[in-house]
């Protein structure tokens, strides 16, 4: 089964959004809005994740900024800039472009690798 087969019709939305946190936002044009229905949502992710961790006995802390930076980390030089600007959603590729440099140490690694050699 596929994501969006998860969610209710679009019908439902008078925006024709299909995640249900953003569809009753009255006007998308109102940005604020729109960031306070996104930031309740991830609220309540956060939550249940912390649901998660308990259930499971994790000794981490799990958050959707964890997820969001484990997949920053996890994509590394794998994924074209382009098409991470498109999935983390940035108007501008320096964003994205500095998004990633906090998780692509590859150069780094081998300079060290080659003087200390682990």
């Amino acid at each position: 089964m596929g994501i969006i087969e998860v969610y209710p019709s679009q019908e439902c939305s008078a925006h024709n959004l299909i995640f249900l946190n953003i569809a009753f936002v009255k006007d998308i044009a109102n940005t604020y809005a729109v960031l306070r229905a996104i930031a309740n949502a991830n609220s309540k992710l956060n939550k249940r994740l912390k649901n998660i961790v308990m259930i499971t006995e994790l000794d981490k802390k799990l958050t959707m900024l964890i997820a969001r930076h484990t997949f920053g980390n996890l994509s590394g030089d794998k994924i074209p800039m382009q098409m991470l600007q498109k999935l983390y959603r940035h108007t501008s590729i320096v964003t994205t472009i500095g998004y990633q440099a906090n998780f692509i140490f590859w150069d780094a690694d081998d300079a060290l690798d080659s003087v200390v050699d682990f």
